[in-house]
């Protein structure tokens, strides 16, 4: 089905957004000295969600124009960036509110609000909001959970192996638990972005049930 022309528009004020977050992520107003280490700022969560939310928005707005792109990679992708934006919008603003110092050292600058919100918070919320009104082609699939589960067991192995080099956790509080702690919230976030998902696809279904059988019933006339 051809997206929709705000699909379109959404998808590139996204794309813009990420892109002016990814240009600035190294701004010297507020340069964090940990992340000259091994893995520079790809050992970080939020950057490696905007890098993937950055494609994502790619593929949505190639396939306004090519329908039929590629649409293995277009499902891999969007399905990990979604639910994962989701994720880390609200692991970050939940541990800013308790403790900002949680996830950034108090030697780093703090990040000026609209930049912060373009690394944190403008992903989620265009890419949910694309999904839930414009992605009528989405359906539920056990291996979009497994590739969900994939990741969360790829970013723990990455955080993991920049902590042996650099000596130090991306994130302040991982070096504040346990290794069992440390895997069981590794377990816990996995746990999280998959009931996201599954809350969207949920939700989805309720929005576009209708579209989906008339699709379905045209489906069906045509063959």
């Amino acid at each position: 089905m051809m997206p929709h022309p705000v699909s379109l528009a959404f998808n590139t004020i996204g794309l813009v957004s990420n892109v002016y977050a990814l240009c600035n992520m190294n701004a010297n107003a507020f340069e964090n000295p940990y992340a000259n280490g091994f893995g520079g700022q790809y050992q970080y969560l939020t950057i490696i969600g905007l890098a993937t939310a950055t494609i994502a928005f790619g593929l949505k707005i190639m396939r306004y124009f090519v329908p039929k792109f590629s649409p293995l990679i277009y499902e891999v992708v969007t399905n990990i960036a979604t639910p994962l934006e989701g994720l880390i919008s609200v692991l970050y603003w939940s541990m800013t509110l308790i403790d900002p110092h949680l996830l950034v050292p108090e030697d780093v600058p703090g990040i000026p609000f609209l930049l912060d919100c373009a690394f944190h918070l403008f992903p989620a919320v265009f890419l949910w909001v694309d999904f839930l009104a414009f992605d009528i082609d989405f359906k539920r699939s056990n291996a979009h959970v497994g590739v969900i589960y994939g990741f969360a067991v790829f970013y723990f192995c990455w955080a993991w192996i920049c902590y042996q080099v650099n000596g130090f956790w991306a994130y302040p509080f991982l070096g504040e638990l346990s290794t069992s702690m440390r895997a069981a919230f590794f377990v816990a976030s996995g746990v999280l972005c998959w009931a996201m998902y599954e809350f969207g696809a949920r939700v989805h279904h309720k929005i576009h049930a209708k579209a989906i059988l008339l699709k379905q019933k045209g489906l069906r006339l045509t063959e």
